[in-house]
């Protein structure tokens, strides 16, 4: 299983396909691990070398005690890329996924070409994360996986109450709950408004038509602060690779293969 180590945590990821094609790390949102973009696995690899991790907290990664940081997760992402030995990247990030994403890019970081921003914000009302916290200390996960799989998708999907869907639920219940809520506080505490100037790169933001927790007013903030950036919408909420996959990809691969 392939691990790294930044600092005392480890972060476990993998890479799929061809390493002779160009590669594209993926970065998992909240609550999910990098299998949420095994719907379109398949796909991507035909076009591309793909790099997966479990941020902190989540899947196969450690979930160290206490309150995690924007500048923590992104360095576990480099710590990943450079065990990837990749030189030369797009990045692209779904929910927390995208905020590494957008601090990666506004590291400059090596070798970074492109970046996607998907269901994703730069900042957020601190007393969301706080009450989510407190509900995961006093009640575990169980306490927050209803609310939370009532974000991820649509009502129609929910009570549909597919395979797919219940393999995210039972993702979210695996977590620690300590790690979860480090990673919430990551959130909780960062704001990147001042930070998105310094992107150099291309930038998609790519906003849910109905997504709750990250409509389409956060990603045109996002667009209006990062310079040449690009918006557009997918019929979905929170987490399009599990509800629209294929529709996903269509929206999302032209900016990836210009």
């Amino acid at each position: 299983m392939p691990i790294v180590t930044n600092g005392s945590t480890r972060i476990y990821w993998r890479g799929d396909g061809d390493p002779s094609k160009p590669a594209l790390v993926l970065g998992n949102s909240l609550g999910c691990d990098f299998s949420m973009w095994d719907p379109m696995l398949n796909t991507l690899m035909n076009d591309f070398y793909v790099v997966r991790y479990d941020m902190r907290g989540h899947g196969g990664s450690d979930a160290p005690e206490g309150n995690y940081t924007l500048n923590q997760l992104a360095d576990d992402a480099q710590a990943v890329i450079a065990a990837a030995r990749l030189t030369s990247y797009d990045f692209w990030g779904i929910s927390m996924g995208g905020m590494v994403a957008m601090e990666l890019a506004a590291r400059r970081a090596p070798g970074l070409r492109r970046i996607v921003l998907s269901n994703t914000a730069a900042e957020f009302d601190p007393g969301i994360w706080d009450t989510r916290i407190t509900a995961i200390k006093q009640g575990g996960m169980p306490a927050i996986v209803d609310g939370v799989i009532g974000r991820f998708f649509t009502p129609d999907f929910v009570a549909e109450n597919s395979i797919a869907l219940r393999r995210v639920r039972n993702t979210v219940l695996s977590h620690a709950p300590h790690g979860y809520a480090g990673c919430c506080a990551a959130i909780r505490d960062m704001d990147l408004y001042p930070r998105l100037a310094l992107i150099q790169v291309p930038a998609l933001v790519v906003v849910g038509d109905f997504d709750m927790s990250t409509p389409l007013a956060r990603g045109q903030k996002i667009v209006d602060h990062i310079k040449g950036a690009k918006l557009i919408t997918v019929p979905a909420a929170h987490i399009p690779t599990t509800e629209i996959p294929e529709k996903y990809l269509q929206a999302v691969l032209p900016f990836l293969k210009p």
